[in-house]
């Protein structure tokens, strides 16, 4: 026959009576009444169906079995209360831990400012972070290897997504590039030179399809991946490049890229997630994600999501 479980409840009460050796002194320390600090013990020792406490006069003392389980019933309490303070920690972000995706553009030049912000205010919270092109976070976030993440491009549909910010793709090519001594640069001057491009499983591609339409597909490819890699073959004169303008900011300034006079793709930058509820650190980073109408630029945060997160 099963015997029935015990409490915590009835843990706390016993040790409490063992500490007094007194039933109304327990039941003050804890609260309660002694009624039901009685019924609380007489529920352990049928649990455990060992005789615990014993009457001693007017109070009471612990039985040879009450001494040997008195120490584990301590030890078993001091379990419960550190996973207490380990929850109540979690609740005030004095722990817990954040891991995150973004794609290489969100992790060069959007996600750290956003990551500074949240350690000042919750610096003992410790973080990850994966980077890979778009489509692979999507795979990872709605797998639930990562608890969300940036990424420019369209997210997948069954992700919860939020648009926080904008960039800005731009064609350049090195300043001695035939391209950059044009005025004006058509689709068939562009279907003449190598494309410096990323490859199909990059989200920036269908960007830059749609960008330069034709001159794509007549354009000779050479895929590199990475954008830094794209970037250091524009420097050395391979081809002409679309890249976000924060990548190329300091090589225009310098002439040593020249922005091709062609009008730029503007992509949203999305805070995805998946549809379920998450942990207190995650809730408080998402908020701080997406909660906010403005961003630090100035520019209006849209918060879009799919579903509804409670």
């Amino acid at each position: 026959m099963t015997k029935p479980a015990f409490t915590i409840e009835q843990v706390r009460s016993f040790l409490a009576v063992a500490e007094h050796e007194h039933v109304s002194r327990a039941a003050a320390s804890l609260n309660l009444t002694q009624g039901a600090v009685t019924q609380q013990v007489r529920n352990f020792e049928r649990a455990l169906g060992l005789r615990l406490l014993e009457r001693d006069g007017r109070g009471v003392r612990l039985t040879d079995a009450g001494r040997s389980l008195a120490t584990s019933c301590r030890a078993a309490l001091r379990s419960f209360q550190v996973v207490d303070d380990a929850a109540r920690d979690l609740k005030m972000l004095e722990a817990g831990s954040l891991h995150l995706g973004a794609s290489p553009t969100c992790a060069t030049y959007y996600l750290p400012p956003m990551l500074a912000a949240f350690q000042r205010g919750f610096p003992k919270v410790t973080l990850s972070v994966t980077v890979e092109p778009t489509s692979e976070i999507c795979k990872q976030v709605l797998a639930g290897a990562l608890d969300c993440a940036l990424v420019e491009g369209k997210p997948l549909p069954d992700l919860v997504s939020a648009v926080v910010n904008e960039d800005e793709l731009v064609l350049v090519a090195h300043a001695t590039h035939p391209l950059a001594k044009l005025r004006r640069v058509t689709t068939a001057e562009l279907g003449g030179h190598r494309y410096l491009g990323r490859g199909r499983m990059w989200s920036a591609e269908s960007n830059v399809r749609e960008m330069i339409g034709d001159a794509y597909d007549r354009s000779e490819i050479l895929n590199l991946g990475h954008p830094e890699y794209i970037r250091a073959a524009a420097l050395a004169g391979l081809g002409y490049a679309a890249l976000s303008v924060h990548a190329v900011k300091a090589d225009l300034g310098a002439g040593t890229l020249k922005r091709l006079p062609f009008p730029p793709s503007v992509r949203k930058i999305h805070a995805i997630r998946r549809d379920t509820q998450g942990g207190p650190t995650l809730e408080q980073f998402w908020r701080y994600l997406v909660g906010d109408a403005t961003g630090a630029s100035g520019t209006t945060r849209s918060a879009a999501p799919h579903h509804s997160i409670p």
